[in-house]
Protein backbone atom coordinates (compact mmCIF):
# COMPACT_ATOMS: atom_id res chain seq x y z
CA UNK A 1 0.00 0.00 0.00
CA UNK A 2 2.41 2.32 0.97
CA UNK A 3 4.42 1.81 -2.19
CA UNK A 4 1.09 2.52 -4.08
CA UNK A 5 0.92 5.87 -2.50
CA UNK A 6 3.81 7.26 -3.14
CA UNK A 7 4.32 5.51 -6.78
CA UNK A 8 5.25 7.67 -9.27
CA UNK A 9 1.49 7.64 -10.89
CA UNK A 10 0.03 9.39 -7.57
CA UNK A 11 3.53 11.67 -6.75
CA UNK A 12 0.63 14.68 -8.34
CA UNK A 13 -1.94 13.30 -5.91
CA UNK A 14 0.27 12.63 -3.16
CA UNK A 15 2.12 16.16 -3.14
CA UNK A 16 -1.85 17.75 -3.01
CA UNK A 17 -2.74 15.91 0.36
CA UNK A 18 1.08 17.00 1.49
CA UNK A 19 -0.22 20.29 0.97
CA UNK A 20 -3.85 20.33 2.42
CA UNK A 21 -1.99 18.91 5.69
CA UNK A 22 0.58 21.71 5.60
CA UNK A 23 -2.05 24.25 5.10
CA UNK A 24 -3.53 22.72 8.00
CA UNK A 25 -0.44 22.99 10.06
CA UNK A 26 0.23 26.51 9.20
CA UNK A 27 -3.09 27.81 10.16
CA UNK A 28 -3.04 25.88 13.08
CA UNK A 29 0.23 27.72 14.26
CA UNK A 30 -0.66 31.11 12.99
CA UNK A 31 -3.84 30.95 15.28
CA UNK A 32 -1.11 30.26 17.93
CA UNK A 33 0.61 33.65 16.98
CA UNK A 34 -2.58 35.20 16.23
CA UNK A 35 -2.04 35.10 12.32
CA UNK A 36 -4.68 33.53 10.39
CA UNK A 37 -4.12 31.79 6.68
CA UNK A 38 -7.47 32.23 6.08
CA UNK A 39 -7.79 35.58 6.79
CA UNK A 40 -4.59 36.31 4.77
CA UNK A 41 -5.44 34.87 1.54
CA UNK A 42 -8.87 36.11 1.30
CA UNK A 43 -7.10 40.02 2.01
CA UNK A 44 -4.41 39.22 -0.59
CA UNK A 45 -6.56 37.92 -2.82
CA UNK A 46 -6.36 40.09 -6.39
CA UNK A 47 -9.76 38.85 -7.50
CA UNK A 48 -13.43 39.10 -5.52
CA UNK A 49 -16.92 38.17 -6.33
CA UNK A 50 -19.72 39.98 -5.41
CA UNK A 51 -22.17 37.58 -6.74
CA UNK A 52 -24.95 35.23 -5.71
CA UNK A 53 -24.17 31.97 -6.84
CA UNK A 54 -28.54 31.44 -7.35
CA UNK A 55 -29.16 34.43 -9.54
CA UNK A 56 -29.00 34.51 -13.25
CA UNK A 57 -26.14 34.87 -14.41
CA UNK A 58 -25.00 36.09 -18.46
CA UNK A 59 -23.90 33.62 -20.22
CA UNK A 60 -19.95 33.64 -20.50
CA UNK A 61 -17.20 35.54 -18.51
CA UNK A 62 -15.45 34.59 -15.66
CA UNK A 63 -18.89 35.39 -12.94
CA UNK A 64 -20.86 32.05 -14.12
CA UNK A 65 -17.45 29.85 -13.71
CA UNK A 66 -16.16 31.24 -10.23
CA UNK A 67 -19.90 31.23 -8.68
CA UNK A 68 -20.42 27.74 -9.77
CA UNK A 69 -17.26 26.66 -8.38
CA UNK A 70 -18.32 28.58 -4.59
CA UNK A 71 -15.36 30.97 -4.47
CA UNK A 72 -18.32 33.51 -3.90
CA UNK A 73 -19.33 31.61 -0.81
CA UNK A 74 -16.36 30.02 0.64
CA UNK A 75 -12.95 31.83 2.17
CA UNK A 76 -10.16 31.08 -0.14
CA UNK A 77 -8.32 28.72 2.30
CA UNK A 78 -11.17 26.32 2.73
CA UNK A 79 -12.28 26.40 -0.81
CA UNK A 80 -8.53 25.49 -1.86
CA UNK A 81 -8.12 22.83 0.86
CA UNK A 82 -11.22 21.16 -0.20
CA UNK A 83 -10.03 21.17 -4.04
CA UNK A 84 -6.17 19.73 -3.24
CA UNK A 85 -8.40 17.26 -0.96
CA UNK A 86 -10.63 16.38 -3.71
CA UNK A 87 -8.15 16.40 -6.22
CA UNK A 88 -5.88 13.52 -4.29
CA UNK A 89 -8.78 11.08 -3.14
CA UNK A 90 -10.59 10.99 -6.55
CA UNK A 91 -6.87 10.87 -8.27
CA UNK A 92 -5.92 8.21 -5.91
CA UNK A 93 -8.83 6.43 -6.46
CA UNK A 94 -9.16 5.96 -10.30
CA UNK A 95 -5.59 4.69 -10.28
CA UNK A 96 -6.56 2.21 -7.65
CA UNK A 97 -9.60 1.10 -9.24
CA UNK A 98 -7.98 1.16 -12.91
CA UNK A 99 -4.58 -0.82 -11.97
CA UNK A 100 -6.35 -3.24 -9.00
CA UNK A 101 -9.88 -3.84 -10.79
CA UNK A 102 -9.52 -3.53 -14.43
CA UNK A 103 -6.06 -3.88 -14.85
CA UNK A 104 -5.81 -1.08 -17.35
CA UNK A 105 -2.55 1.57 -17.95
CA UNK A 106 -3.95 4.90 -18.80
CA UNK A 107 -1.82 7.49 -19.51
CA UNK A 108 -0.94 9.87 -16.39
CA UNK A 109 -1.57 12.84 -18.05
CA UNK A 110 -5.37 11.32 -19.00
CA UNK A 111 -5.55 10.39 -15.19
CA UNK A 112 -4.66 13.93 -14.10
CA UNK A 113 -7.12 15.65 -16.10
CA UNK A 114 -9.54 13.47 -15.34
CA UNK A 115 -9.26 13.92 -11.55
CA UNK A 116 -9.39 17.56 -12.40
CA UNK A 117 -12.90 17.58 -13.97
CA UNK A 118 -13.77 15.72 -11.09
CA UNK A 119 -12.46 17.02 -8.48
CA UNK A 120 -13.91 20.51 -9.42
CA UNK A 121 -17.60 19.17 -10.22
CA UNK A 122 -17.00 17.39 -6.54
CA UNK A 123 -15.97 20.56 -4.93
CA UNK A 124 -19.21 22.21 -6.21
CA UNK A 125 -21.26 19.45 -4.93
CA UNK A 126 -19.71 19.80 -1.70
CA UNK A 127 -18.75 23.76 -1.16
CA UNK A 128 -22.67 24.36 -1.95
CA UNK A 129 -23.70 22.85 1.30
CA UNK A 130 -20.65 23.56 3.08
CA UNK A 131 -21.09 27.20 2.00
CA UNK A 132 -24.64 27.16 4.09
CA UNK A 133 -22.82 26.24 6.97
CA UNK A 134 -20.40 28.83 7.24
CA UNK A 135 -20.56 32.55 7.57
CA UNK A 136 -20.68 34.65 3.65
CA UNK A 137 -17.40 34.79 1.90
CA UNK A 138 -16.19 38.39 2.75
CA UNK A 139 -12.36 38.72 1.19
CA UNK A 140 -12.62 42.45 -0.18
CA UNK A 141 -10.22 44.59 1.41
CA UNK A 142 -13.33 47.52 1.71
CA UNK A 143 -16.98 46.64 2.05
CA UNK A 144 -18.65 45.82 -0.84
CA UNK A 145 -21.18 48.60 -0.34
CA UNK A 146 -18.95 51.25 -0.63
CA UNK A 147 -18.50 50.61 -4.22
CA UNK A 148 -21.13 53.29 -4.39
CA UNK A 149 -18.99 55.58 -7.01
CA UNK A 150 -16.62 53.47 -8.83
CA UNK A 151 -16.30 53.28 -12.42
CA UNK A 152 -16.87 49.40 -14.03
CA UNK A 153 -16.48 47.84 -16.97
CA UNK A 154 -19.12 45.76 -18.53
CA UNK A 155 -16.85 42.79 -19.43
CA UNK A 156 -19.70 40.25 -20.51
CA UNK A 157 -23.45 40.27 -21.74
CA UNK A 158 -25.69 43.97 -22.52
CA UNK A 159 -26.76 45.52 -18.99
CA UNK A 160 -30.49 45.84 -19.38
CA UNK A 161 -33.90 46.48 -17.12
CA UNK A 162 -34.58 43.58 -14.91
CA UNK A 163 -31.42 41.63 -17.28
CA UNK A 164 -28.28 42.08 -15.72
CA UNK A 165 -25.14 41.84 -17.33
CA UNK A 166 -21.16 40.99 -15.33
CA UNK A 167 -18.65 44.22 -14.86
CA UNK A 168 -15.35 44.24 -13.24
CA UNK A 169 -14.02 46.93 -11.26
CA UNK A 170 -11.03 47.87 -9.30
CA UNK A 171 -11.09 49.20 -5.64
CA UNK A 172 -8.47 51.14 -3.81
CA UNK A 173 -6.57 48.67 -2.55
CA UNK A 174 -6.28 47.61 -6.25
CA UNK A 175 -8.29 44.24 -5.74
CA UNK A 176 -10.50 43.33 -8.73
CA UNK A 177 -14.32 42.62 -8.44
CA UNK A 178 -16.80 41.36 -10.46
CA UNK A 179 -20.38 42.32 -9.83
CA UNK A 180 -23.94 42.33 -11.63
CA UNK A 181 -25.11 45.80 -12.96
CA UNK A 182 -28.53 46.96 -14.99
CA UNK A 183 -29.31 50.43 -15.42
CA UNK A 184 -31.05 52.61 -12.86
CA UNK A 185 -32.56 54.39 -15.66
CA UNK A 186 -35.53 52.52 -17.75
CA UNK A 187 -34.97 51.90 -21.68
CA UNK A 188 -31.27 52.21 -20.66
CA UNK A 189 -28.79 49.56 -21.89
CA UNK A 190 -25.27 48.80 -21.08
CA UNK A 191 -22.60 47.29 -23.65
CA UNK A 192 -20.02 45.11 -23.12
CA UNK A 193 -16.57 47.22 -23.02
CA UNK A 194 -19.15 50.52 -21.61
CA UNK A 195 -18.13 51.78 -18.73
CA UNK A 196 -20.86 52.91 -15.81
CA UNK A 197 -21.10 54.30 -12.52
CA UNK A 198 -22.41 52.53 -9.54
CA UNK A 199 -25.04 54.09 -7.82
CA UNK A 200 -26.96 51.88 -5.55
CA UNK A 201 -26.18 48.45 -4.11
CA UNK A 202 -29.47 45.82 -4.09
CA UNK A 203 -29.46 42.41 -2.85
CA UNK A 204 -27.73 40.41 -5.98
CA UNK A 205 -27.07 43.34 -8.06
CA UNK A 206 -25.78 47.12 -8.70
CA UNK A 207 -27.63 49.97 -9.99
CA UNK A 208 -25.66 51.54 -12.56
CA UNK A 209 -25.28 55.09 -14.82
CA UNK A 210 -23.86 55.45 -17.38
CA UNK A 211 -19.69 57.03 -17.22
CA UNK A 212 -19.59 60.11 -19.27
CA UNK A 213 -15.88 61.33 -19.55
Amino acid sequence: MIEFLFADINIGFAIALCAVLALATLEGVGMLIGLSMMNLLDHISPIDLDIDVETDLPTGGITPLLGWLCLNRLPLLIWLVLFLTCFGIIGYTINYVLINNLSINLSEFLVYILSFISSLYATHLIGVPLSRLLPKNESSAISNSSFNGLIATITIGTAKQNSPAEASLTDSFNQKHYVLVTPDCDNEEFSQGQQVVLVEKKETFWLAIKFNQ
